[in-house]
C-alpha cells in the first residue's frame, strides 16, 4: 500500500469506557499534520524438540505511536496531554497531568488514487520532546513530537480502523462524515 503525504489529523477523548462500551466526546482537529507512525509490536516464541522448530506463535503488544505537527494549539495540548489551561490563559505542565486515552484518525494520499481514512481507537500520548537552537544562516524548525502508545478498546478489543475511499464497497457518505465522530467497524452509512 502506497501512500503519500498525510492530512486532517483529528482526536477525540475517552469520556468513559467499560467492558460494554467506549463513549468518546467530541471530534476536533488535532494539528496541522507533519507525520504519524504507527509501529506495532509482535512477540515471537518458538517451541523447538528434537533439533527443529516444531512450533511457532505470536502475540500482539502495545503499538508504539509517533505523533509529529507544525505546533499544537493550546487547547489541543490541555485535552490530549491532560495539562490544565489557567483562568489566565497560561498553560502549564503539573506532576499531576494524567493524558486521557484519545482516538486520532486522519487522511492520506493512496498511490492507486483517493485516499486512505483511519481511526486509531484508544491512544495514550506522553508529553512531547522539544527542541530548540540559536538561528542560523540556514533556517531550522523544531516542532513537537509526541510518543505514545495505541492498545486495544476495553469493550471489543478493536486497535484501528482504515478504508479507502476508492473502495465501492463502501457507501461515500461514511467518508463524508468521518471526522464528525470516530468511525466505528458498525458505524451505517447516512441516508
Amino acid at each position: 500500500m502506497g501512500l503519500k503525504g498525510l492530512k486532517n489529523l483529528h482526536y477525540a477523548v475517552i469520556e468513559s469506557e467499560n467492558e460494554e462500551e467506549t463513549v468518546y466526546g467530541t471530534v476536533k482537529p488535532l494539528g496541522p499534520a507533519m507525520a504519524f507512525n504507527i509501529q506495532p509490536s509482535v512477540n515471537r516464541a518458538n517451541l523447538r524438540a528434537d533439533d527443529k522448530v516444531l512450533f511457532s506463535d505470536t502475540a500482539k503488544g502495545p503499538i508504539a505511536v509517533t505523533l509529529n505537527t507544525a505546533y499544537l494549539e493550546k487547547q489541543v495540548e490541555a485535552d490530549i496531554l491532560g495539562k490544565t489551561i489557567h483562568p489566565n490563559g497560561l498553560l502549564s505542565d503539573n506532576a499531576d497531568d494524567d493524558a486521557p486515552y484519545i482516538a486520532v484518525g486522519g487522511q492520506a494520499e493512496n498511490a492507486r488514487g483517493g485516499y486512505d481514512f483511519f481511526w486509531i481507537y484508544r491512544v495514550k500520548f506522553a508529553p512531547a520532546e522539544q527542541n530548540m537552537e540559536t538561528k542560523q544562516e540556514t533556517p531550522t524548525y523544531q516542532t513537537p513530537s509526541l510518543t505514545g502508545e495505541a492498545i486495544p478498546r476495553l469493550h471489543d478489543g478493536e486497535e484501528k480502523l482504515k478504508a479507502w475511499n476508492g473502495d465501492e464497497a463502501i457507501d461515500d457518505s461514511i467518508f463524508a462524515n468521518w471526522f464528525n465522530a470516530v468511525v466505528d467497524k458498525n458505524t451505517v452509512p447516512e441516508v
